[in-house]
C-alpha cells in the first residue's frame, strides 16, 4: 500500500499521471481541485475554500488508506505543510510514501495545455488567465508560474521528477518502475 503525493504547476500533467496510477495500481485519487471546486460551490469564499479543501483532502486520504486502498493526493504541493501532511498520513497508516513531481518549464506548452483541458471551477484558463473566481484582473501569469515552479516542495529523497515535455509512452513506464514495491 502506498500514498503517492503528486506535485507540479497547473497543466504540468499531475492529473494525467494520477489517472494512470489509479488505473494500473487500483489506487484512489484524492483531487484537490475537485474538492476546492465543490467547497466554492457550497458558498465558501476563496481564501477559506483553500484551507477547507486541503483539510478535506487530508481527511479523505486518511479515510481511503484506512480502508486498505493506495492513495494518490493530486495537488500542486507548493507549501511545506502539504508535503509534511502527506508524509505523516502515510506514516500513520504504515503506507509507503511516494512523491512524483511533474515538470514543464516551457510556459507556451503550459498555456496550450491549460487552454485545452476540461476545466473545473478552480482551474486556470491559461498562464495569464486565472480561475473564474479570481476574475479577469490582469496578473503577470508568467511571473506567477515561474515563482510557483521554484516553490514546489520536495521530500529530501526517494522522489521522481518527470520531464513532462516527453511523450507519455516514455514517462509512464518510469512511474510504474518507481511505484513497484
Amino acid at each position: 500500500m502506498f500514498l503517492l503525493q503528486m506535485s507540479g504547476v497547473p497543466g504540468s500533467g499531475k492529473s494525467t499521471v494520477a489517472a494512470h496510477v489509479v488505473e494500473t495500481c487500483r489506487a484512489v485519487a484524492v483531487d484537490y481541485d475537485v474538492i476546492k471546486s465543490a467547497v466554492l460551490d457550497a458558498g465558501f469564499d476563496l481564501a477559506t475554500s483553500t484551507k477547507a479543501a486541503y483539510e478535506v483532502m487530508y481527511a479523505q486520504a486518511r479515510h481511503v488508506l484506512a480502508q486498505g486502498h493506495p492513495v494518490v493526493m493530486d495537488s500542486p504541493c507548493f507549501w511545506p505543510r502539504i508535503l509534511a501532511e502527506g508524509m505523516e498520513i502515510a506514516r500513520q497508516h504504515d503506507a509507503s510514501y511516494r512523491y512524483i513531481e511533474c515538470q514543464v518549464r516551457d510556459l507556451k506548452v503550459l498555456d496550450e495545455r491549460l487552454a485545452r483541458r476540461p476545466r473545473l471551477r478552480t482551474h486556470r484558463r491559461g498562464v495569464n488567465c486565472p480561475p473564474v473566481d479570481l476574475g479577469d484582473e490582469l496578473v503577470d501569469g508568467e511571473a506567477l508560474f515561474r515563482d510557483s515552479m521554484d516553490r514546489v516542495q520536495r521530500p529530501s529523497g526517494n522522489y521522481l521528477q518527470l520531464d513532462m515535455h516527453r511523450p507519455l509512452s516514455e514517462v509512464l513506464p518510469e512511474v510504474d518502475v518507481y511505484l513497484k514495491p
